[in-house]
């Protein structure tokens, strides 16, 4: 049962900070298309130069009455870098705008490249806001699996992208920071996707902004954990962490983009992972008709 750690932003919360980013004109017009439309919560804003801006609600493609021509999406943009484009430079070279309380707004355009050095992006034509959010329970298909194996097996779960495996996982953290006997596990949160969206109270060691191969090896060498969670694998470099760490005898539970399991035996950064069976299972998430989530395990 979860009792002192809660969520730190409410569902209007999350929509508010977001849209209070953008110019204050297209925070009007989103928030009166939403309330028109009775929406509960939105999943994504899409913002597209020369079209209009959508919402994605429960996978669903909303489109407003909102056009974003040329001149808006670069006010648009300055508005998300509050005015400071150098100020962001740093994110911005890795294709996001860090808004705050895990929101991200991802952003591609036009590339600057300088004797081979990518050094940022113009002519900004496409912003996809992503919205954290809490769903209680998201985790229990995990946390039982991991609870009856003594939280002693390492896990892969994998989706495409959008689903919510990022969701999964900070339900999966709260239960974990209520174990009893206590579960010591490290959350490697690179984005800050997972943990800013709750209360400072998790009973966890929280590695903020770290490289992930680095902040897996600093839990592992450091914190003594018995579990480490990790989102989204994306290079080697991360991979061969990950197997040093379970070398070591920590388990871990860690994300990846497939779209099936076929999919996920191919990816090759991965393979470090595969010829050492980091991994006991590899969990698939997809979501019914409903929106509700649906698992399907394998085991490697």
């Amino acid at each position: 049962m979860l009792t002192h750690i809660e969520m730190k932003h409410n569902v209007s919360d999350i929509f508010e900070f977001a849209s209070d980013a953008l110019p204050l004109h297209i925070k009007n017009h989103l928030k009166k298309f939403v309330y028109d439309n009775k929406i509960a919560f939105v999943d994504e804003l899409r913002i597209h130069s020369d079209a209009c801006i959508v919402l994605i609600v429960k996978q669903n493609n909303l489109k407003t009455d909102i056009y974003t021509s040329e001149e808006l999406m670069e006010e648009i943009f300055q508005s998300l870098c509050h005015g400071s484009v150098y100020a962001h430079i740093e994110t911005i070279k890795d294709g996001f705008i860090s808004i705050g309380k895990g929101i991200r707004a991802g952003i591609c355009g036009k590339a600057i490249v300088e004797n081979g050095e990518f050094l940022g992006v113009s002519n900004i034509s496409s912003i996809s806001i992503r919205l954290p959010r809490f769903v209680q329970h998201a985790g229990d298909f995990i946390y039982k699996i991991l609870m009856e194996n003594n939280f002693s097996k390492s896990f892969l779960l994998y989706s495409a992208p959008g689903v919510g495996k990022t969701t999964i996982l900070r339900d999966l953290v709260l239960r974990l920071s209520n174990t009893q006997p206590l579960v010591r596990h490290a959350i490697i949160d690179s984005k800050e996707e997972i943990t800013p969206f709750l209360s400072k109270s998790l009973n966890a060691n929280i590695y903020l902004s770290y490289p992930k191969g680095l902040a897996i090896e600093l839990a592992t060498k450091c914190m003594t954990p018995q579990m480490i969670i990790c989102d989204e694998i994306s290079s080697y470099e991360e991979a061969f962490a990950i197997a040093r760490s379970i070398n070591c005898g920590v388990s871990l539970v860690a994300t990846t983009h497939a779209s099936s399991i076929t999919e996920l035996k191919t990816k090759e950064i991965l393979s470090p992972l595969f010829n050492c069976r980091a991994f006991e299972f590899a969990i698939g998430v997809t979501r019914d008709q409903h929106n509700k989530f649906q698992y399907k395990m394998d085991k490697f």
